[in-house]
């Protein structure tokens, strides 16, 4: 057929069409304009499902590493750890160094909380001092992240999650021969309950069932509280074994004072020793990795016999 023929036979087909007739097809179709392939929209989109899937990726790539990166970065944040403002030797203490007489938090306690973070791939805590109670509340809302030194009689697990006991501490009294010549006033530790007790700054004394008005925790340091004692304000004081054994070794004045003729001490009737805990904020995404690190660090040192080594 002729080139002219063939023009004739289309022109033809095309007629049929707009009277009604069937659509061309094979290859006298017609892909004109109109045809839903190259729609305006079609032509917008066509493009995209035709996409080389390179392409995306480049797109992708540089959005995934800045998710990446603040992912790490917020990994290696230092976290922010609380103990109690009131001095705690051997465990939390506040030492001077450096030639400026810079402060520093250090003790048992601060080694271990830093060796378990090391040993978790994390930065070194940031390390503050606080009012107890509140160094608790910052902890259960998510302002900190770990609380140092919680004891055993203290856990919440309903809002912190703890760790084992890193170390564990006996609890002595302190009293006056002048008001008890005949020796240890307690027998038990219900007798508390008779008598005015002395404490420092922050004690929980009603752990022991003193009532609030049998307590007196207003004393800043040791040195008041056995003043207290020595002049007839407390009838006992009590304190942590280990601590005194610590001030003890030094600060000759302190020992000197623990000694005083007038002054004897005793060990708490009927009490079982105290662990020594940290604690993380339930809101600190990766606590429960954070614990599994701190008690395999915990059993090891103590396995190792290295506490009595990073104590100060």
């Amino acid at each position: 057929m002729s080139y002219t023929s063939r023009r004739l036979r289309l022109r033809a087909q095309l007629k049929r069409q707009g009277a009604g007739g069937t659509e061309p097809s094979g290859q006298d179709a017609c892909h004109c304009e109109d045809s839903p392939a190259t729609d305006r929209g079609e032509m917008w989109r066509a493009p995209m499902s035709r996409r080389d899937p390179r392409t995306s990726w480049r797109l992708a790539g540089p959005l995934a590493a800045l998710l990446i990166a603040a992912a790490d970065m917020t990994q290696a944040a230092p976290l922010r750890a609380c103990a109690s403002d009131v001095d705690f030797p051997p465990f939390v203490l506040t030492s001077t160094s450096g030639f400026a007489g810079g402060t520093q938090n250090t003790g048992l306690a601060v080694n271990v909380l830093q060796r378990a973070l090391r040993r978790a791939g994390r930065e070194p805590a940031i390390v503050e001092r606080l009012p107890w109670r509140r160094c608790q509340e910052t902890v259960a809302y998510g302002q900190r992240d770990i609380i140092i030194d919680v004891p055993t009689r203290e856990l919440d697990n309903k809002r912190f999650l703890a760790t084992e006991a890193y170390a564990d501490v006996h609890h002595l009294y302190f009293y006056s021969l002048k008001r008890y010549p005949k020796g240890p006033p307690l027998r038990s530790l219900a007798d508390l309950k008779h008598h005015m007790v002395c404490g420092l700054l922050g004690s929980h004394l009603d752990a022991f069932g003193i009532d609030a008005e049998h307590q007196d925790t207003g004393s800043k340091n040791e040195r008041s509280a056995i003043i207290k004692v020595d002049q007839g304000r407390c009838d006992v004081f009590i304190e942590v074994r280990e601590v005194v054994d610590s001030l003890s070794a030094h600060d000759a004045e302190l020992r000197d004072l623990f000694n005083t003729p007038t002054i004897r001490r005793a060990n708490l009737p009927g009490e079982t020793p105290a662990g020594l805990h940290f604690a993380f904020s339930r809101a600190l995404p990766d606590a429960p990795a954070l614990q599994r690190a701190f008690n395999a660090t915990i059993r090891d040192l103590i396995r190792n016999n290295e506490m009595k080594r990073m104590t100060p």
